[in-house]
């Protein structure tokens, strides 16, 4: 039996768990940077779902108190989705400054100091809301949120590919996801009514997050820069103390240091600017096909269900009771079931992976539909009920493979010196799909009820068409030509527009033969 255990892992996990023992100490940096980073993405996500009518109390008082008179029904539905929406407008602020700062400051600068005043910010804003009872500086906050999370989302998958072995960067970027989930099950436990979602206590509630932004300001002199960042810059000593820092590796010769560096690191050359890189042809569709899968992430319906998971149930009669406890539980179920995808995003393909979750999302969200009309049209249990069994299947489909993969596979999908603008491009189509589903969906739903659904049913079937046609397999971004040639022949019979195999020799200081012909 003992054998037979070990046998499982090591042929499921044996490659993972090998190049954890060797990298140690980067494993454990990048999962912390993860954490820290996107924890309060998650965090912030739930933050205004639980304690919903003890907020929007909040903002009647701010209106009488300025206006002598609360918002009506419909004003607090647009108020509401205003303020909800607000995360994705400020996300859309911060992915334009993206390629920038990743140019100026690097990836790990950018993480752990520009971005957390950002975080530090929507706090401050939340206590001004509450202490002198201004409700629009929950937007305001909100807004400082999304900032935060825009260049989060874009930063952290950099870092990783600048000091993660690239045989577990898959891995260690679903990690992301679980981070985000993690988050959201604080928040959601937290903002319970007898923790801090109480009408005197909210305002600590949505400003815990900063202390995640305080504590990587401080320790984030400890970290030295990634060496990918330093070499590019010409910092040749402090790039061989960061390779030293964070491999061990420190051989008298520094060529052999940085060569050594690079057989476990793919090299990140310099970041053109998103004008200069869809400029090309191949990388700007590369930069399509990233946009897509980060559109069909939230169309899936991902960010509505975070954000107004007490509202959809509640709207099915469901149990009352259990309504404030089920984002806690659906963030806790999240995690587990992100798990298994640590392992399939290296060994099953990222293709089949994506497009197979999505399919099973889109089922989820035509069962969203028919069940919330039955529990409108029937007095019997059983539609609420089968509709929270449809939201346990959107969660297995989500966290298996669309949630985590749309964090990283845009930057897969075009060479090294645009990952950047790749990953700036999706993370802002990202958050302007959120901004959209966040805004529509409330008053949608108070409208029209489950017809709602459809705004996630026929563009996410779009997508999956278009993925399905056009989405190639990128697990092997980083592998050479004579080790796995046939995986790369495959990516060009299936779409003849991407070569993808000659990325690294077609571009020249990020142009092609044709462009450089022209100067």
């Amino acid at each position: 039996m003992k054998n037979t255990y070990q046998d499982f892992v090591d042929s499921h996990f044996g490659n993972i768990l090998s190049q954890v023992e060797d990298s140690g100490r980067v494993v454990c940096i990048t999962l912390i940077a993860a954490l820290c980073t996107m924890a309060p993405v998650g965090y912030h996500m739930v933050a205004f779902n639980v304690p919903e009518k003890i907020i929007q109390n909040h903002v009647n008082e701010s209106f009488t108190k300025v206006f002598n008179s609360p918002l009506t029904p419909s004003g607090m539905s647009l108020f509401w989705s205003v303020t909800i929406a607000a995360q994705g407008l400020g996300a859309l602020i911060g992915c334009a400054f993206v390629v920038p700062l990743s140019s100026w400051l690097g990836a790990k600068k950018v993480l752990t100091g520009v971005n957390n005043c950002l975080l530090i910010a929507s706090a401050l804003s939340f206590i001004i809301s509450y202490m002198l009872n201004l409700a629009p500086f929950l937007i305001v906050g909100r807004l400082f949120t999304g900032a935060y999370t825009g260049i989060g989302c874009a930063m952290l998958p950099l870092f990783v590919q600048e000091v993660a072995p690239k045989q577990i960067k898959g891995s260690l970027l679903c990690f992301m996801h679980i981070a985000v989930c993690l988050g959201s099950s604080a928040s959601a436990v937290i903002s319970l009514p007898f923790m801090l979602g109480g009408e005197r206590t909210w305002w600590i509630h949505l400003s815990i997050p900063s202390l995640f932004g305080i504590a990587q300001l401080v320790t984030g002199g400890l970290i030295p820069d990634t060496p990918n960042h330093l070499i590019q810059n010409g910092k040749y000593t402090a790039a061989l103390q960061a390779i030293d820092f964070y491999y061990d590796i420190n051989p008298d010769n520094e060529d052999e240091a940085i060569r050594q560096y690079w057989e476990r690191v793919p090299q990140m050359t310099t970041q053109l600017s998103f004008l200069s890189a869809i400029k090309n042809p191949r990388v700007r569709w590369g930069c399509i096909i990233g946009m897509v899968v980060s559109a069909a992430q939230i169309f899936s319906g991902s960010m509505v269900s975070i954000s107004y998971s007490t509202s959809m149930f509640t709207s099915v009669s469901f149990l009352d009771a259990l309504v404030p406890f089920l984002p806690a539980l659906g963030s806790i179920v999240s995690v587990l079931l992100t798990l298994p995808a640590l392992q399939l995003v290296e060994t099953s393909g990222r293709r089949p992976l994506l497009l197979k979750t999505l399919v099973i999302c889109l089922i989820a969200n035509i069962c969203f539909l028919i069940f919330s009309l039955l529990s409108v049209n029937t007095e019997d249990w059983w539609a609420s009920w089968l509709f929270g069994a449809s939201f346990l299947i959107f969660g297995v489909g989500y966290n298996l493979g669309i949630g985590p993969l749309a964090y990283f596979i845009p930057s897969e999908l075009v060479p090294p010196e645009a990952a950047s603008a790749a990953l700036g491009s999706a993370v802002g189509v990202n958050w302007l799909c959120t901004m959209l589903t966040t805004l529509i969906y409330y008053p949608l739903q108070h409208l029209i009820g489950g017809w709602s659904y459809l705004m996630f049913i026929l563009p996410c079937s779009i997508f999956l068409l278009f993925l399905w046609r056009f989405l190639p397999e990128t697990r092997f971004h980083y592998y050479e030509h004579d080790e796995l040639g046939a995986s790369r022949r495959s990516l060009t019979e299936l779409d003849p527009m991407l070569p993808y195999g000659t990325f690294e020799r077609e571009l020249v200081n990020g142009m092609d033969d044709d462009e450089q012909s022209l100067l």
